[in-house]
């Protein structure tokens, strides 16, 4: 059984067409909004209490920064306090996801194909791209907790943290309006640029793999994205697959589709129960047992926890410029309407996929 509030949030994907995008923001709200964004803005003035909370907040990044784990972790953590941060569950799904691609570098198929080096770089780009994130999104989660704890906006802050005007001024449409929607897709947009910019765009990038392997896994849609929802034993997997991950418009699209699917009201309670029951691993055992094991055996395909093949690495993200300022107004589009989350059972495939590995592996 769901219990409110989160029987709010199944209320608002209830309405309308699944297979049709619903409008949320309009050309002159948004046009708006732009015109805020671009303002020059006034210079910030800093008390000593906003250098306490800078310090607290600080610490609990550092904290939460550690690993995919303890991201994961976070994300779930402030999701359970405050249900209206639905880009926290979004973010805490997608993560766990992050940490099964990191431990599949390590499984039996990939292994073979990438060598010791390749695998080290491939996994340091993935969890690069995790920490990132969450050095940009956690602060202003943690903000927006405080001025729920104490009714004052400390949201100036986020020039201290490095965050887009971008973002500024979405909390401040959120915190007039309180439109969840609106922000969890500001967040995702926000997320992908801040990615394209300070990872992806890097003229010195290096993923480890010959380009050509890194793009034919992604055409050949060899990484999904999947939310174990439903009754367990096993669970079935809602959820999308991922492909052209270098165009950032193509990634803003697939995480509009994925707040849908995981928010769905056929998907959301059993994804949300396997959240709290499972804690976050980074093997692919954690959702299917049956098929998958932490430990090297004959009947199940292996994919070990997150600590056993990986060691923890420290990141440091200086200061950069802010990827909003030269866009144009389209780019503000995604903030048009939601989109329809289209078929999304993963199940199906799945059982096909991991069926065909279990085979060639016993043969």
């Amino acid at each position: 059984m769901v219990y409110s509030p989160f029987l709010k949030i199944l209320n608002l994907f209830k309405s309308g067409k699944s297979d049709h995008p619903s409008p949320l923001l309009d050309v002159k709200a948004i046009g708006q909004l732009y015109k805020q964004m671009k303002l020059q803005p006034a210079p910030e003035i800093y008390f000593p209490e906003d250098y306490s909370l800078y310090r607290e907040i600080s610490n609990a990044i550092n904290e939460g920064n550690v690993n995919n784990l303890t991201r994961t972790s976070s994300y779930l953590d402030l999701f359970k306090k405050h249900p209206e941060l639905h880009w926290s569950f979004i973010a805490h799904m997608v993560s766990r996801n992050a940490g099964y691609h990191m431990t599949d570098i390590r499984s039996h198929l990939l292994s073979h194909v990438l060598n010791d080096k390749e695998q080290q770089t491939f996994f340091s780009f993935l969890e690069r791209c995790n920490a990132a994130i969450f050095d940009d999104a956690y602060p202003q989660l943690l903000l927006y907790e405080k001025w729920k704890l104490t009714g004052q906006s400390s949201f100036h802050l986020l020039k201290k943290f490095n965050v887009s005007i971008f973002m500024r001024k979405m909390w401040d449409e959120f915190l007039d309006t309180r439109d969840q929607r609106v922000l969890t897709l500001a967040l995702i947009m926000n997320e992908q640029h801040l990615i394209q910019q300070r990872i992806l765009s890097d003229p010195n990038l290096n993923i480890g793999i010959e380009k050509w392997k890194f793009f034919l896994q992604d055409r050949l849609e060899f990484t999904s994205i999947l939310f174990p929802f439903g009754k367990p034993a096993p669970y079935s997997l809602a959820g999308l697959s991922v492909s052209h991950f270098e165009k950032v418009d193509r990634r803003i699209l697939l995480g509009k589709k994925l707040y849908s699917v995981l928010f769905h009201p056929f998907v959301f309670p059993g994804a949300f129960s396997f959240s709290i029951q499972h804690p976050h691993t980074g093997s692919r055992e954690d959702y299917w047992p049956h098929i998958y094991s932490k430990r090297e055996e004959k009947r199940h395909l292996f994919s070990p926890s997150l600590r056993s093949v990986w060691e923890n690495i420290p990141h440091d993200f200086p200061s950069s410029t802010d990827w909003f300022k030269k866009q144009p107004l389209k780019v503000m589009s995604p903030l048009l309407t939601m989109a329809p989350p289209g078929h999304f059972s993963m199940t199906r495939r799945w059982k096909a996929r991991t069926s065909i590995l279990l085979n060639l592996k016993r043969d």
